[in-house]
């Protein structure tokens, strides 16, 4: 189970790593992979919106290797705006 969760996870990473190849000046990701330690509580991940003008609404969440959403892990937030040239983290 816990290999599943790590392919879903890197499925994720995946994903919002494409859609910065597809809006150059948007939503980059602050790494391509995130470890996540077995004793850890949680982790986290930025997230930068470089374009000087728009803003993105993302939506983010964990998915299994069969494409359903994971509930053993939680993102938070799951949703929201990142304003032009800001940063958050997941």
């Amino acid at each position: 189970m816990l290999n599943s969760i790590k392919l879903g996870f890197i499925v994720l990473l995946t994903l919002f790593t494409s859609l910065n190849v597809q809006a150059a000046g948007g939503i980059a990701l602050g790494a391509t992979r995130v470890i996540y330690p077995s004793a850890a509580k949680q982790t986290s991940l930025a997230i930068s919106n470089s374009d000087t003008q728009e803003r993105y609404l993302v939506n983010s969440w964990i998915e299994n290797s069969a494409g359903q959403k994971e509930k053993t892990f939680i993102v938070t937030p799951p949703l929201f705006v990142s304003e032009p040239k800001s940063e958050n983290t997941l």
